[in-house]
């Protein structure tokens, strides 16, 4: 009787801490949510989405590197309102389902201690700031965990209906981004070496497949565009070192974020993490390490960008059960103050990451609002405008700088000089550099505009988010007012 009234009251307790976790999760999504000014990205999306589904395929074929799922339910979506923001309510609930499916999971590899892996999940700043946009980044991170604890769950108990499910959530995860391949491909792996002779996963995996299959001649038509990133990773590398304090940590004051003392510190756990994974044999962490060392491989064999903080969201979680391994292992040897410490140091950072992100202005998105207004009150009628990254383009849309004047999107090198050839002939022109680093690394649209224009005059925003900033220049010919 006593037995099982201390397995009664143990199941309680963690059913307790699984929903404090999730309230918890859905606390730090959803203030603010709806507060915040649309962000590029998102406003491409909305942009996307509100094209019949004929026009959003062909727009995806020729002008993106991603699937179509995101732009479909938005399409759905704003059949049902207009507005796009509410969108986001999306994001946030696929976030919390992320956070319950890493409980899952981190349980079977940690066992108690995978609580602890659910809860710097729900408030790690990363995480929350992009589930706070409607965008694939979201769905992309919580669905690799919701698939991972589908097929745990599967391979445990052998039922149709469970594998259904899996295979369903497989066919939405290639949907979402093409990442998904490096997820299936470490979960076909786990498969190979320990549950080989489960005939109803290769059943699953193939229908996943099949599924995606109609879908393919988009993909090999969007590769050369990107294929789901910027062919740009080179010059990119001097920036690793500063991986896992921005994937874990990010939010706080650049000062403590990207210290020396920190960055040791989080990778020091992090590869004694790796070590004992190995060492101690845990199997599955392992597995759910694979999908990052396949995406790195690939990267620097392709020289495609993929390993900035957004393609790199569904990483977070496993990272974290690398430092909570060395916690679990220290707190069973005489060093158990530093396994506390690690993990308070750990969860009060993230804490403060995410209301620094929520609560103040230099770590929350820049306000394109705010932008709009300042260059509705600025540009003149037949002023030229030059986005330097097409997709501010796409939050201005009915602006006075995107409306009745020249405007030049630019998407790559070859579209900076072409443009910035054709507007250096015109005597005002307006530069909107916003990421340019990726599609003008050069800086040749400001360069060729500088030698046209002798004067100039440059608006910088603060620097914001996860490191947004945007330069606004007016261009002008010689003898004209520096005032707009």
């Amino acid at each position: 009787m006593g037995s099982f009234d201390a397995t009664a009251n143990n199941a309680l307790r963690d059913r307790l801490v699984f929903i404090a976790i999730l309230v918890l999760a859905a606390i730090a999504r959803f203030v603010g949510l709806l507060h915040h000014a649309t962000m590029p990205d998102e406003a491409f999306t909305f942009f996307i989405a509100a094209h019949p589904v004929p026009a959003i395929v062909a727009l995806l074929k020729t002008g993106d590197f991603h699937p179509p799922l995101v732009y479909l339910i938005g399409h759905g979506l704003l059949a049902l309102t207009t507005r796009a923001y509410l969108l986001r309510i999306v994001s946030a609930l696929f976030g919390i389902a992320g956070v319950a499916a890493t409980y899952a999971v981190s349980r079977r590899a940690l066992g108690p201690w995978g609580a602890i892996v659910a809860l710097l999940v729900a408030l790690s700043p990363a995480l929350v700031f992009f589930d706070g946009f409607f965008r694939m980044y979201a769905m992309l991170w919580s669905l690799c965990m919701i698939s991972w604890a589908l097929l745990l769950r599967a391979l445990e108990l052998d039922r149709p209906l469970r594998w259904l499910a899996y295979a369903i959530c497989a066919i939405a995860l290639l949907y979402t981004q093409y990442l998904a391949f490096f997820t299936l491909a470490a979960q076909i792996g786990y498969v190979l070496v320990f549950e080989r002779r489960r005939a109803h996963f290769w059943i699953a995996i193939a229908a996943a497949f099949l599924a995606f299959a109609p879908w393919l001649p988009i993909f090999i038509a969007q590769y050369p565009l990107g294929g789901t990133a910027y062919n740009v990773m080179h010059s990119h590398w001097s920036q690793m070192w500063q991986a896992a304090p921005v994937l874990l940590v990010d939010g706080l004051p650049l000062s403590l974020e990207l210290s020396p003392l920190v960055s040791i510190a989080l990778w020091c756990s992090l590869l004694a993490g790796l070590v004992l994974v190995v060492v101690q044999r845990r199997w599955l962490i392992a597995a759910l390490l694979a999908p990052l060392a396949l995406q790195i491989a690939y990267s620097v064999l392709s020289g495609k960008l993929l390993l900035g903080q957004r393609y790199l969201l569904q990483a977070i979680p496993v990272l974290i059960m690398l430092v909570v391994v060395v916690a679990q292992t220290l707190w069973h040897t005489r060093a158990r103050p530093a396994a506390l410490a690690l993990v308070a140091g750990l969860t009060v950072m993230m804490a403060a990451g995410t209301i620094d992100k929520h609560f103040l202005a230099p770590y929350m998105p820049i306000d394109w609002t705010e932008y709009r207004r300042f260059l509705d009150a600025h540009v003149q009628p037949g002023d030229a405008v030059i986005f330097d990254s097409s997709m501010v383009y796409y939050v201005l849309i009915g602006s006075e700088a995107a409306s009745h004047r020249p405007v030049f999107l630019i998407t790559d090198p070859k579209d900076a000089v072409n443009d910035a050839a054709r507007a250096a002939k015109l005597p005002r022109v307006w530069l909107i550099d916003y990421q340019s680093e990726l599609p003008d690394p050069q800086a040749v649209a400001f360069t060729t505009l500088a030698k046209n224009h002798p004067r100039f005059v440059t608006w910088r925003s603060t620097q914001s988010g996860y490191g947004d900033v945007v330069l606004t220049t007016l261009f002008l010919p010689a003898g004209a007012k520096r005032s707009p």
